[in-house]
């Protein structure tokens, strides 16, 4: 078994995790030896807790104590429709969503079956200061956004708590089925200071569906228009003492897509996916939970969406793509465990850690320009590439709950490691035939790719410390102050050229924010946070670049109604990031890192149940991104595909509650979205006009059965989302989809 497989990183897991575990278990009796009269502590997963003065031998405690114990049943509390109220992204602790000091959107899985959610980008739709789906139409998979104006492509990919963010060196990336999805939360701003490297505009974390002591066995069909068809199960049960618990889900599809070749008599690009996720919990005591996860992601697409441009600047309906050649095929596979035990009443030890793999082959076509002797001709180059990327990641920290004379303390302190392995074959291509603009052909014979033309591969080691104090002092005043302190090491190596490039790069990033709670359910805050990103490449001197800089601060207000089931939420804030890259003045063919780009703005959020049975969503994002520093001639300029607006909202009703007996089980929704104009090249010249879609959802819930149909863009706007890089990205066009759910 060679170092570096995946089957020695599974068995030496596996290996650790069970180490992990009899070190847990044997605490554990030991801590029942010495404190028999003492009352377990449950698991965090199951409540949110503190406790009475512990008898726990150790060092002096007289001057501190335990807070009373707090029982939430977090099964029946914490997600309330479309309305969760805790959440572990931002903090690493289970704390409720009021109290956190930064701007935080949870998508719930009732939203996502409400909406029939088909792809992960379209989860986030209705989430205020994300922009989706700016190069329109995605059927290859990849996960488009933007975060308060900055790119969270791969930098805000993370599942689990766990960086998930690793790029390969050309196409490849994670990506992610929302079938699989429990919730998604949206952390807005920079973040590093939990999770390490990555971008201004924040992180999108998706939460896994993993076992539950509440039977769960469903069976979906599902057919839609572009011939889709997709057959899905998630299934769970639990033993009688509900210590051992198994969750499987999987899924199928075989769909066609918008993507459509001219002159073939209505041929079309193909999407194919299996889908498979097996997890088991077992909680051997009431203060140990041991959750094993592991999926299999196969995708298979043909949904090369770039249009030619014709030479006058105008749009055609040809594609640069070719239906016998260009693919988009990975094979994804993860494995992960967690591991949380209680001491006692004051510490909790937890343990993340997941290794993914995924292997890449591509086909794709590279526009040149109109040939000379043929002017309607788009002359081609075919290129393929191997691809293969590994991403581990281990994150272990303790907690303690305590008290200082008034102040009650939630501590955290821990340490991560994120290890990426990426390499890249691209083998370029000759004699790749044009398309003719007036007169497209498709297919077309194209040869093979085999001229080896970059053989890389990219290693990047990151190892963290943070620590993290949240202070109570009064019920009403939370102050939140955590600091961090990161290394990072990246090797590239050029195969073919025998070079080797290091860089060696360290951080430190900070978050302090402030919160008052007034009883009636108002929260105002104040933070300050940063984050950082690591950018390949050398200056004039051939000194290594250093990493972007972040800094933000935020001021806003929550208000959740006591005893209610909604949300409000009102940020502002001014956000700069440093040491972009721009055009070394003396020498053009160089960077220097001098560059600055600010975003500042507003953004609100409702998420309501108005009245029984009827459920609101609402959104509005304004922000001013602006390039505040540059030698690229586009200072002062908004950056391209940024829309500075955007205006959703999302209505449903349960007929039943109207007591009509006919209409018991039925349901109505729809919604709107607003996305404004976006600038299609740097110096702001020319622009792509705002765009405004409707949405609806009709159902019929009764006993075991529950049928869906949902449409998106409904009345089928024609729209363009952007117009950049010589290409003309059409967006995504009606979609209807019929879903058949059977509970039993």
């Amino acid at each position: 078994m060679k170092p570096g497989s995946i089957a020695f990183h599974l068995k030496h897991t596996l290996l650790f995790a069970l180490q992990f575990a009899a070190f847990a278990l044997s605490s554990n009796s030991y801590a029942q030896s010495q404190q028999s009269t003492e009352k377990p502590a449950k698991s965090e997963s199951q409540q949110t807790q503190a406790g009475t003065t512990s008898d726990h031998p150790g060092p002096d405690q007289s001057n501190i104590t335990v807070l009373p114990s707090v029982t939430v049943n977090t099964k029946a509390s914490d997600t309330a429709g479309y309305v969760a109220k805790r959440s572990l992204t931002a903090t690493k602790t289970d704390t409720p969503v009021i109290e956190i000091p930064q701007s935080i959107s949870v998508v719930t899985r009732d939203e996502l079956d409400m909406r029939s959610v088909q792809n992960f980008t379209e989860a986030l739709r209705y989430v205020p200061g994300v922009a989706v789906d700016q190069f329109g139409f995605e059927g290859r998979g990849y996960e488009y956004l933007l975060m308060r104006g900055f790119q969270g492509l791969t930098t805000a990919n993370f599942r689990d708590g766990l960086s998930q963010a690793g790029r390969g060196l050309y196409f490849g990336s994670f990506i992610t089925d929302p079938y699989g999805m429990e919730r998604i939360d949206v952390l807005r701003g920079p973040s590093a200071v939990m999770f390490g490297r990555g971008d201004a505009g924040g992180i999108v974390n998706r939460v896994t569906k993993r076992p539950s002591a509440d039977p769960i066995r469903e069976i979906e069909l599902q057919y839609g228009n572009f011939d889709r068809k997709r057959v899905a199960a998630d299934l769970g049960f639990a033993n009688k003492e509900g210590t051992l618990m198994f969750r499987l889900v999987t899924l199928g599809l075989d769909s066609d897509t918008q993507v459509r070749f001219p002159n073939t008599g209505g041929d079309r690009a193909q999407n194919r996916r299996f889908y498979i996720a097996p997890s088991v919990t077992w909680r051997p005591t009431v203060d140990t939970t041991i959750t094993l996860m592991g999926d299999v992601l196969n995708n298979r697409s043909e949904a090369s969406p770039f249009y030619i441009t014709a030479p006058d600047g105008s749009r055609t309906n040809v594609l640069l793509a070719d239906p016998k050649f260009v693919k988009y095929s990975t094979n994804q596979s993860s494995f992960s465990y967690q591991i949380e035990h209680n001491f006692n009443e004051i510490f909790t030890v937890r343990q993340n850690f997941r290794h993914m793999q995924q292997d890449g082959k591509f086909n794709e076509l590279n526009p040149l320009e109109f040939n000379i002797n043929q002017p309607t001709v788009m002359d081609r180059m075919a290129f393929s590439t191997n691809e293969r990327l590994n991403q581990t990641v281990l994150d272990t920290h303790i907690q303690a709950k305590l008290n200082t004379g008034p102040v009650h303390h939630t501590m955290l302190v821990g340490a991560d490691w994120n290890m990426t392995d990426a390499s890249l074959k691209y083998f370029a291509g000759a004699n790749t035939p044009g398309i003719d603009i007036l007169n497209p052909v498709y297919p077309q014979p194209i040869p093979k790719p085999d001229l080896l033309a970059i053989q890389a591969k990219q290693k990047i080691d990151q190892l963290g410390v943070y620590i993290q104090d949240q202070l109570r002092y009064d019920q009403n005043w939370i102050l939140t102050l955590s600091g961090r302190y990161d290394r990072v090491n990246t090797t590239n190596d050029d195969i073919l050229n025998t070079t080797t490039d290091r860089s060696k790069d360290q951080a430190y990033t900070g978050r302090a924010g402030l919160t008052y709670l007034f009883s009636n359910g108002i929260a105002p805050y104040v933070s300050y946070s940063q984050s950082f990103l690591p950018q390949a490449g050398f200056d004039s001197s051939n000194n290594p670049f250093d990493p972007t800089r972040s800094a933000q601060y935020e001021v806003g207000i929550k208000y959740q109604p006591v005893g209610g089931r909604s949300l409000y939420t009102l940020a502002l804030f001014d956000l700069t990031k440093t040491n972009v890259l721009t055009r070394d003045p003396n020498d053009p063919f160089r960077s220097v890192q001098n560059g600055e780009v600010g975003s500042r703005g507003a953004e609100l959020e409702a998420r309501a149940e108005l009245l029984p049975g009827l459920n609101f969503i609402g959104s509005f994002t304004y922000h001013e991104v602006t390039v505040t520093k540059s030698n690229d001639g586009n200072e002062g300029k908004m950056p391209v595909q940024v829309p500075t607006t955007l205006t959703s909202a999302w209505l449903d009703y349960s007929l039943g509650s109207l007591g009509i007996e006919w209409l018991r089980g039925f349901g109505i929704g729809g919604g709107v979205r607003y996305v404004g104009r976006v600038f299609d090249d740097d110096q702001n010249t020319s622009s792509t006009p705002a765009f405004t879609l409707f949405d609806a959802t009709l159902r019929y819930d009764h006993g075991p059965w529950l049928f869906n149909i949902n449409a998106s863009n409904l009345f089928n706007n024609q729209y363009v989302s952007s117009n950049v890089f010589g290409t003309f990205y059409l967006g995504t066009q009606r979609t209807v989809v019929g879903t058949l759910k059977y509970r039993f």
